[in-house]
């Protein structure tokens, strides 16, 4: 079985394709990474690969870390603190950034530790306690609003070990962990070209990829990683250059994957086209799901919340329905009516993450109107829909086919090319 890192793969592409793709990475692949020492079956990671800023958790009055291990504590003016290990502190934002009882210092301050996953930070999250350990470094940035950012800083392969095993089931084959490795990397860098003027590249929950860090590290996950190290996926652009693709992927596809830009507007690059059928995913429980019934009044309620001025505007709810679909049948525009008969159009997926995607699995159903709520039947399938189906893939590799194969299958005409 050809794996991904082989010659079967990078002989598939020209060089002249690898070369167009890797003038656009090298600005951001040349800044290095002040990485830990490996770990047991962990490479070491040197300059070639960037460093990706994770925002960990949400912006609190005060963050809780610790480090089982030699520390640094560094500012714009240098050394802060330093010790051999460091038990429980509280970093909170007050005039600059205070770490446990020293004096606030202007932000960001960067707490470094010798030892990879010895640094430690205890957050709230969804109102739920959360201790989690990291590679690389943790970044306090201090807000206006006078919270605390936490960003780890850590190299983009290492990233992509703690994301692979919290976005797929540990029993998986490493094929499809193969498949999912590529498709997080190329995600990464583009929302890491995208972010540019922020201080942040992603977040470590679905609003862009689960990551939980090196304590969720598997062998599996390592093994995809290194497999295909530095892999990403590419396709030709109008000008007839390649262009990284933004591969996005999914759980359940339900049946068949869905046009980005029935999904999230804008065009829609060939690989992303949609209409890939897929029975594949049938073992997953949201293959097909059950009735969803929603009030209007919580509907309403929700969109009025969303900060857009036009869903802000309307009166009480007084129909749902679906204005438009995609040629295979998914939802991709909402029609919100009020008690008025003012209406307002909406992206399908937007109005299923205002409403709550935990609610609404997907944007394929049908929807049932009833007095003052409304059923969404015959539901389909579990996310977006949008390229590789996470599910699908689990069973292509279990039936043979490898990452590259998966890939190929749910990207058509993907360009996979090596940026380092």
């Amino acid at each position: 079985m050809i794996g991904l890192h082989g010659g079967g793969w990078m002989g598939r592409e020209s060089v002249a394709v690898r070369s167009l793709l890797l003038v656009g990475l090298v600005m951001a692949l040349v800044g290095g990474c002040s990485c830990e020492g490996p770990r047991a079956r962990v490479p070491t990671m040197g300059p070639e690969v960037l460093r990706i800023r994770v925002r960990l958790g949400d912006e609190a009055p005060a963050v809780t870390v610790a480090v089982t291990g030699p520390w640094r504590l560094t500012g714009s003016a240098g050394l802060i603190a330093s010790g051999s290990e460091l038990g429980w502190t509280e970093v909170q934002c007050s005039g600059g950034v205070i770490f446990g009882d020293r004096p606030a210092v202007s932000g960001p301050v960067e707490l470094d530790a010798e030892r990879p996953g010895s640094l430690w930070v205890r957050q709230m999250v969804g109102g739920q306690p959360r201790d989690r350990s990291y590679r690389g470094l943790l970044r306090f940035v201090p807000t206006e609003n006078g919270t605390v950012r936490v960003i780890n800083v850590v190299p983009l392969e290492a990233y992509l070990a703690g994301v692979l095993a919290n976005e797929l089931y540990g029993t998986w084959h490493v094929e499809a962990y193969k498949a999912q490795a590529v498709a997080a990397r190329t995600y990464t860098l583009v929302e890491y070209k995208r972010r540019g003027r922020y201080d942040f590249d992603v977040y470590d929950s679905t609003r862009s990829q689960v990551y939980g860090g090196v304590g969720t590290e598997t062998p599996t996950s390592w093994a995809a990683v290194v497999e295909t190290w530095g892999i990403v996926a590419a396709y030709q652009g109008p000008d007839g250059k390649p262009v990284l693709l933004k591969t996005y992927y999914h759980s359940t596809c339900g049946g068949e994957t869905a046009p980005a830009g029935t999904v999230f507007g804008g065009p829609t690059p060939p690989p992303l086209a949609g209409g890939v059928k897929c029975t594949f995913c049938r073992k997953s429980s949201k293959y097909r799901w059950p009735d969803v019934v929603l009030l209007e009044s919580e509907i309403g309620d929700a969109l009025r919340r969303s900060g857009i001025a036009e869903l802000e505007r309307l009166g009480p709810v007084q129909r749902i329905e679906v204005a438009e679909t995609t040629a295979g049948g998914r939802a991709a525009r909402i029609r919100v009516v009020d008690a008025a008969g003012t209406s307002v159009l909406v992206r399908a997926d937007y109005w299923r993450s205002l409403v709550g995607a935990g609610k609404v699995p997907s944007t394929w159903f049908t929807v049932e109107d009833q007095p003052d709520r409304i059923v969404l039947r015959d539901g389909r399938g579990y996310g977006h829909g949008v390229g590789l189906c996470q599910w699908g893939a689990e069973f292509l590799a279990a039936h043979g086919k490898t990452g590259e194969q998966i890939l190929r299958y749910y990207y058509p005409k993907v360009q996979l090319v090596r940026a380092y």
